[in-house]
C-alpha cells in the first residue's frame, strides 16, 4: 500500500509528548474505550447526576475513597487525560494500590450503583515514563468535574 493511500499521515513528535498528542487525537476522534451493556445508551453525565455523585462520595469503603482522591485530581482539569504515573505521584500512592481500588470500585458500582460505567473515561497509550510500555491515561469531562467539585465542597 502506498502513503497516500493510507487514512494516517506521519508526523515526527518529540517522545515526552507522544502520550499527549495520542491522547490528543483520541479526544479529537470523539472515542472513548468506555463501553457497557449496562448503561442502556446513557451517557457518563446522565449515569452520574448530582444525587448519584453525592452517594458515591459519602462511601467510606477505602478503595472507594481512593477513586474519590482520583476524582479529585481529574476534576481540576477536566478534559485532560492524566496518566496512571502522574496519579499515584499526585494521590502518593503505588500502582498495585491504585489497580486494586479501580477493581474493587468496578465491583462496588456493579453491586451498589446499578452497574453503572466509571465516572472518568480511560484510554491506554504509550507510557511516557521508560519503565512502561503502556500505561492508562483518565479523564473527566466538564459536566462531571463540576457536579463533583460542588459535592466535594458541600461537606
Amino acid at each position: 500500500m502506498l502513503q497516500q493511500d493510507s487514512e494516517y499521515v506521519y508526523v515526527p513528535v518529540p517522545r515526552q509528548f507522544v502520550a499527549e498528542v495520542q491522547a490528543y487525537v483520541v479526544q479529537l476522534s470523539g472515542h472513548t474505550r468506555v463501553e457497557s451493556d449496562v448503561s442502556g445508551g446513557e451517557t457518563l453525565g446522565e449515569q452520574w447526576t448530582a444525587e448519584v455523585l453525592r452517594r458515591l462520595a459519602e462511601t467510606r469503603l477505602s478503595s472507594t475513597q481512593s477513586v474519590s482522591r482520583l476524582l479529585d485530581v481529574l476534576a481540576e482539569h477536566p478534559g485532560d487525560y492524566v496518566s496512571t504515573t502522574r496519579l499515584v505521584e499526585l494521590l502518593d500512592i503505588d500502582r498495585t494500590h491504585l489497580r486494586g481500588a479501580l477493581s474493587a470500585f468496578s465491583r462496588h458500582l456493579k453491586k451498589h450503583f446499578a452497574g453503572r460505567d466509571w465516572p472518568m473515561t480511560w484510554i491506554e497509550q504509550l507510557s511516557p515514563s521508560p519503565d512502561f510500555k503502556t500505561e492508562f491515561f483518565y479523564t473527566v469531562d466538564s459536566t462531571l468535574a463540576q457536579r463533583w467539585q460542588e459535592i466535594r465542597t458541600e461537606g
